[in-house]
């Protein structure tokens, strides 16, 4: 994967490059032709109209066209013109025709050089004279393919850097995943001394100490459990399970992250090769974003998970009725497009508990029932109870509901009861997760109850109050 973004990176930035390069080059070099073309077309003018001055002084009017001698006398003067303006590129002659012509002006390139030539009579009476004007313009040519050249030297090299850069930029970003993926396997493989060792403190770094600690404490279990033979078989099976877990845990990260990177890359490629117009480059754009805001929901997702191992949370009083108006309130919008009922009850008006935790809780089952709903005909309860010494909350729907052979795997990261359903919704699998670790933090159980067809009720029992 590092070598195919490498390329697709790399060669988006040498299409990005030579082609404004070349945009430049054309600009530059019609511009110089315009320019050489506008003062050609000046110097001829100017030496026209001093001609056909001259030769008005000399000769008088035009019937001094008819005089012997007067060809031989101008082509004399146009000689002189000639020599005069030969240090300027500029070359002179002059002949005579009947009829009056139309002036006309083109690029010649030869084994010579480059030239302008321009052919017109000259102004005022004498329109049977015909100037021709050659100007040799190879040394501004000569200067302006240097020019270009140095450009696209400047370029090579540019591109060659660039290259060992965005080698060396994505060599970094993608050292901690070869690491954790490298480790990780040796791990489910049982070799459990292995450890990740990822610099930083970022996502992957939580991951990594989350694993490290994992393969520790499976370690230790093994040397406290040595020399047990009655327990060995069991800590085998443990080994084994932990192991395949991890293993499920690591295929099920990997096959979800590749769906959308697979879609980023794709949508990439085809930009880069493709000639879009602005809406498809746009549309395109919107997918990749979208993409990727969905890997960034499994990374936040993951780092909370992360976060909430061993994690003691800063309780407070928290008033229920308060908690269930905020909740409301968020879910306003997307209940009114799903045109979902939501239904509020509760008899009790104080819970202790970290108060952003529970409200994530309690939006994470919402989110889900309203999703289990039908669209205009869905009901979700939000309850609060007191049950003996418990205090009980609740999120109950009259979904689609929950087989029964997935109710024990729901709460396991990544699973889908219904795969298609669930990744058209952009689920992520994760959101039942963490509601068990938020609810084990603080010291609740979460009950699953669900029948096909009729509808699902999660409760929150809070034991420790």
């Amino acid at each position: 994967m590092k070598l195919k973004t490498f390329l697709t990176i790399y060669l988006l930035f040498i299409t990005i490059l030579f082609g404004s390069l070349a945009f430049v080059s054309v600009y530059m070099n019609n511009n110089q032709m315009d320019m050489l073309r506008r003062q050609s077309e000046r110097d001829f003018s100017r030496i026209s109209s001093t001609l056909a001055r001259d030769v008005a002084v000399l000769y008088g009017v035009p019937m001094a066209l008819y005089r012997e001698g007067f060809v031989e006398s101008v082509e004399m003067l146009v000689r002189g013109y000639s020599h005069y303006y030969r240090e300027h590129g500029i070359h002179l002659t002059i002949s005579i025709q009947d009829i009056s012509a139309n002036d006309e002006l083109k690029f010649v390139r030869n084994e010579h050089g480059h030239f302008i030539y321009i052919t017109g009579t000259l102004p005022g009476a004498f329109h049977s004279l015909v100037l021709n004007f050659r100007q040799c313009i190879t040394e501004s040519v000569t200067v302006m393919q240097n020019i270009q050249r140095i450009f696209l030297m400047l370029a090579i090299g540019f591109s060659v850097i660039a290259a060992f850069a965005f080698y060396i930029v994505l060599s970094q970003i993608f050292k901690p995943l070869n690491v954790v993926a490298r480790t990780s396997i040796k791990i489910a493989d049982g070799h459990y001394g292995e450890r990740i060792y990822v610099k930083g403190s970022n996502e992957l770094s939580q991951v990594a100490q989350d694993f490290n600690r994992m393969a520790e404490k499976i370690e230790n279990q093994i040397l406290m459990l040595e020399g047990e033979a009655t327990k060995q078989q069991q800590l085998i099976v443990m080994l084994e399970e932990e192991s395949i877990k991890k293993q499920q845990f690591i295929d099920n990260f990997a096959h979800e992250i590749r769906t959308p990177l697979t879609s980023i890359y794709g949508n990439a490629e085809h930009m880069q090769r493709a000639l879009l117009d602005e809406e498809e480059i746009a549309e395109l754009t919107e997918i990749i974003m979208e993409r990727t805001n969905h890997i960034i929901t499994i990374a936040n997702s993951l780092l909370q998970l992360a976060t909430l191992r061993d994690y003691t949370p800063a309780t407070s009083h928290i008033n229920i009725e308060s908690l269930f108006a905020n909740i409301v309130q968020t879910l306003s919008v997307p209940l009114t497009e799903h045109g979902v009922q939501l239904i509020l009850k509760s008899d009790v008006d104080v819970l202790q508990g970290q108060e952003d935790l529970l409200k994530s809780l309690l939006l994470n089952l919402c989110f889900n029932a309203m999703k289990a709903c039908t669209k205009d005909s869905g009901e979700i309860i939000l309850e609060a109870t007191r049950q003996n010494a418990k205090i009980v909350l609740s999120v109950t729907d009259n979904g689609c509901g929950i087989p029964k052979e997935s109710l024990a795997r729901v709460v396991e990261p990544f699973y889908r009861v219904d795969k298609a359903r669930g990744r058209n919704q952009d689920g992520a699998g994760l959101g039942l997760t963490l509601c068990k670790q938020i609810a084990t933090v603080h010291g609740a159980k979460m009950i699953i109850e669900s029948t096909e067809e009729v509808g699902t009720s999660i409760k929150i029992e809070f034991t420790n109050l």
